[in-house]
């Protein structure tokens, strides 16, 4: 099981905009466990844009037998340039929109991954049974801490949005000072909507209809971009009978986007002997929602996909989905030559390619595909 904190995309043919970098700070993670987050850190960067480095803070610890990892984002508000007043942002995203650093000499982000994990640690995405991959655990929780979290709690039947506590979360801590909420909104919380109550931030804060939507079983997450990855509907969020703080209301949800499914990463639980390296369509139409800048975000979105549930992404990424984890694909160009050969299971990125718009590729068993790209 995977919990976080809730505090506070066609080839893209155009100039890509400068990477987001990440500065990460170990305590604990073993040497041999670091080139896996780096990994986790480097595909988000590849996705997401800001010029101001992004702060992590990893820490190593038990955490017992029903978390793989917790994430605590710090958060900004009415900062200058903030599209939505009254309403937290995780500081990376404050820092990014601002174009600069709102808070000097504090993390943005404190990540607890759970050392008693029987953790795999390889970057391949082969992941044996009965090992966690921590690439994949990594980037989910990396996620969160960019903004991909909110701000809901329910205290027996009474819901509220701005009211978590560090103590909640006891004995962890964080390395930065813990923002005073107010009682307000994260900015992800502004697009969750359920289907009897409609928007929830619009309902009264705190309050047991806020309680009993938190627990409907119908929250949704309205954003364009997220939706528009959805094939136009809004994309379901986790939101059981039994309220969890960390996990309901901030993941996609479970059995809407099972193991296999391009959109599973966000969800709040992750399997053993399975790995997934890319965030998945939804949660990167999440972030831009939420105000991320995304390289290649000019480009119109389209997914193309084959076959064999070859899926190219609209952030410029080849996904084989549903292909066997030690299958290799060949990728060649449009007059036959190799350019890249790449396992399945993991993102590949497609450079811009100068042969022409039609790649194929062709399978370790023989089979060939073409991809025309659009």
């Amino acid at each position: 099981m995977r919990s976080a904190l809730l505090c506070i995309a066609a080839l893209s043919l155009g100039t890509s905009s400068p990477a987001a970098t990440f500065t990460i700070t170990h305590f604990g993670t073993p040497a041999n466990a670091q080139p896996a987050i780096d990994r986790a850190a480097e595909i988000w960067g590849s996705i997401l844009v800001s010029d101001v480095p992004i702060k992590v803070a990893v820490s190593w610890f038990p955490l017992g037998a029903s978390a793989l990892g917790v994430t605590f984002p710090n958060g900004r508000k009415d900062f200058p340039g903030a599209p939505v007043a009254s309403t937290w942002y995780a500081s990376c995203l404050a820092n990014s929109i601002a174009g600069t650093e709102l808070n000097p000499g504090e993390d943005d982000i404190n990540v607890y991954l759970n050392s008693g994990t029987n953790w795999y640690l390889g970057l391949d995405a082969n992941t044996p049974a009965g090992q966690y991959d921590l690439v994949t655990v990594a980037l989910h929780e990396l996620g969160h801490g960019l903004g991909f979290v909110g701000l809901a709690k329910k205290v027996g039947s009474e819901g509220s949005f701005g009211q978590v506590l560090l103590s909640d979360f006891a004995p962890l801590i964080t390395t930065y000072p813990w923002p005073e909420q107010e009682g307000l909104p994260g900015i992800f919380d502004r697009f969750l909507t359920s289907t009897a109550s409609g928007p929830l931030v619009d309902l009264m804060n705190p309050s047991t209809a806020l309680g009993s939507a938190f627990t409907s079983n119908q929250v949704y997450f309205n954003g364009t971009n997220a939706m528009s990855a959805n094939g136009g509907q809004t994309a379901r969020i986790y939101a059981p009978a039994a309220f969890a703080l960390g996990s309901s209301c901030v993941h996609l949800n479970e059995s809407t986007y099972p193991v296999g499914n391009p959109d599973e990463l966000m969800t709040p639980f992750s399997s053993a002997g399975h790995a997934n390296h890319w965030p998945g369509p939804i949660a990167i139409g999440v972030m831009r929602d939420i105000g991320w800048m995304v390289n290649g975000v000019g480009v119109p979105e389209q997914q193309v996909q084959s076959t064999w549930g070859l899926t190219l992404l609209p952030d410029g990424h080849l996904h084989p989905f549903g292909l066997e984890t030690r299958e290799r694909l060949t990728i060649l160009d449009a007059q036959g030559r190799k350019l890249l050969e790449a396992s399945g299971n993991g993102p590949i990125a497609l450079a811009r390619w100068s042969s022409g718009p039609c790649i194929a590729l062709r399978m370790s068993t023989g089979e060939a595909q073409r991809f025309v790209l659009p």
